[in-house]
């Protein structure tokens, strides 16, 4: 197995300078890889439905060939094989997501099509796991697929975030509310995390769960690293405040609770 410079291999295709985490570099590139294909593959104006000639589908479809077909190898054989699959189904199926604003029906049918596509491309050639690369859609198609695919991408993402050292007070802030919002999907972790992926790879499954935001969030110390930034930003800091204690606060109209860190008095 290689550790692969994923900047050096997704940069070709697109301007990767702002996208810092993996799955953000994985999901720019293909979002913004391959759009000059002068023409869909053949292969994809076979897909079985009255969506077949729909330019946006086409994209979609061309797109899922040509990157299985230019790193689905050196994928396989990099820290990410494990995981590169899964990325690039959840970004296949929030595609779908967004075309046909929920309608299930017609995006499990086109998502089928899809495999149908790659399986007549890739059996009996020199890569047929390349065909299995795109997941059955029943692992996807729960109500609350995206909370699903923000907790993988997270634990897919946790190595590169706990090396992050914040060059600025708002960055440093972006992440600290990126880790609140992380944590309330760790409340229902077991939920979550698709079980199929679970009794594929137990081992990350165990990692994935040790990786609660909650121990993260204390390092970041955003006022303390940043000071004028956060004074400027208006925020004081009063020096008879100490250790922090963490409180739940419910957003108003919403069931979704958010975590923030109040600090006790003397």
């Amino acid at each position: 197995m290689t550790n692969l410079d994923y900047y050096a291999l997704f940069g070709k295709y697109a301007n990767l300078s702002s996208k810092e985490l993996l799955s953000q570099v994985f999901y720019y590139y293909l979002k913004n890889s391959y759009n000059n294909l002068n023409q869909p593959y053949e292969e994809c104006k076979s897909l079985d439905s009255s969506y077949s000639k729909d330019p946006k589908i086409l994209k979609i479809c061309g797109k899922l060939v040509k990157h299985l077909k230019t790193n689905y190898e050196k994928l396989s054989d990099s820290d990410l094989q494990d995981h590169h699959c899964n990325l690039l189904s959840y970004w296949i199926y929030e595609q779908l997501v967004e075309k046909f604003k929920g309608d299930s029906s017609t995006i499990i049918r086109i998502y089928g099509g899809f495999k149908l596509i790659l399986s007549d491309i890739f059996n009996g050639c020199s890569e047929p796991e390349a065909s299995e690369c795109l997941r059955d859609v029943h692992l996807l198609t729960s109500n609350n697929w995206k909370k699903r695919k923000d907790l993988y991408d997270y634990c897919v993402d946790y190595d590169e975030i706990i090396k992050k050292s914040p060059s600025s007070y708002d960055e440093c802030k972006t992440y600290e509310k990126y880790l609140k919002d992380i944590s309330l999907l760790y409340e229902k972790f077991n939920s979550l995390y698709t079980s199929t992926y679970n009794k594929e790879n137990t081992k990350f499954y165990e990692k994935c769960k040790s990786y609660n935001p909650e121990s993260v969030l204390p390092t970041l110390k955003c006022e303390q690293k940043f000071p004028e930034q956060a004074k400027a930003k208006g925020f004081s800091q009063d020096p008879v405040l100490l250790d922090s204690t963490p409180i739940s606060v419910k957003k108003p109209d919403s069931t979704d609770t958010y975590v923030y860190t109040l600090r006790k008095t003397v």
